[in-house]
């Protein structure tokens, strides 16, 4: 799905389009899913914030929400008790002349 055209689109990182198209989301709905699941995960103490409370909170196909949570894990935007995911403890990027680490799930 090409996601050029949608509003809010200017508001994304080259690798948060190529989510959005992958996942078929639009840009309003992924910057959504994104406040709401970064704002829970680091709200709440460190670890207990899972992908099944993720997949509730949003209003989105569970197997998105999922992919988008793992990748948010990665990116290290959620705090995440698993030692399954490979964290980077990098800091995210802002877009701003820097990038976003690409999502792998493809």
């Amino acid at each position: 799905m090409d996601v050029s055209g949608y509003p809010k689109v200017e508001l994304l990182a080259t690798a948060e389009k190529e989510c959005c198209s992958i996942l078929r989301l639009f840009p309003e709905q992924y910057l959504g899913m994104k406040l709401s699941l970064v704002r829970a995960g680091r709200t709440l103490p460190k670890g207990t914030f899972k992908k099944r409370d993720a997949q509730k909170l949003c209003r989105v196909d569970v197997n998105k929400t999922s992919k988008v949570f793992e990748w948010f894990c990665k990116l290290g935007w959620i705090p995440h008790a698993s030692t399954r995911l490979n964290h980077s403890h990098q800091q995210p990027e802002n877009g701003q002349g820097q990038q976003y680490q690409q999502m792998d799930f493809c």
